[in-house]
């Protein structure tokens, strides 16, 4: 018995400091500071503006597409009056205030030190490299899979005419049948 005693003691005293010590550097959450100053690092503002620019031209372009293969006669009045519309919408978006909404979740993912690795990184000539090239890769690959995107989206237009057709339809029978 008093070996056990002993031998819990032991473990206790050896284990302690484990117990006592909540997290390890490694898993202490990084803080808002740290993920406002990797944002800085990697320039996200600039980065955010660049690609709602470019989704902005490229989703005019591929909504322009769309209507002009449902609605062949579409006049340049009407593609003017939608990129008004898409403008509008773009201009509505607060990339301050998105980026501070997004601060949290990359709170709850990172620790400290992915934070300060992640950091060092963009802050190699590579990384440097990398954020400079995003925009233009981003655009490209915008551009590869806007064929994709303009079938998908023809297919969603085809069943929202179709589901807006049965709605009408719908509607007429249950007005004959009163």
């Amino acid at each position: 018995m008093k070996r056990i005693v002993e031998l819990a003691l032991l473990l206790m005293v050896a284990l302690g400091p484990a117990w006592a010590q909540q997290t390890s550097p490694d898993e202490t959450p990084a803080t808002k500071e740290d993920i406002q100053k990797l944002f800085t690092t990697m320039h996200i503002r600039e980065q955010m503006r660049n690609i709602m620019d470019l989704m902005a031209k490229q989703s005019k372009q591929m909504a322009q597409d769309t209507l002009k293969k449902k609605i062949p006669d579409t006049s340049q009045k009407e593609l003017d009056r939608l990129n008004a519309m898409m403008d509008q919408t773009m201009k509505g978006f607060d990339i301050d205030g998105m980026i501070d909404d997004i601060v949290p979740v990359y709170q709850r993912h990172l620790t400290k030190t992915d934070v300060a690795a992640m950091a060092g990184f963009y802050q190699t000539p590579t990384g440097q490299k990398m954020l400079r090239e995003q925009p233009q890769m981003t655009a490209e690959a915008m551009q590869a899979v806007q064929p994709r995107m303009e079938k998908m989206m023809a297919t969603v237009m085809d069943d929202a005419e179709k589901m807006a057709k049965e709605a009408s339809a719908d509607a007429k029978d249950a007005k004959t049948a009163k």
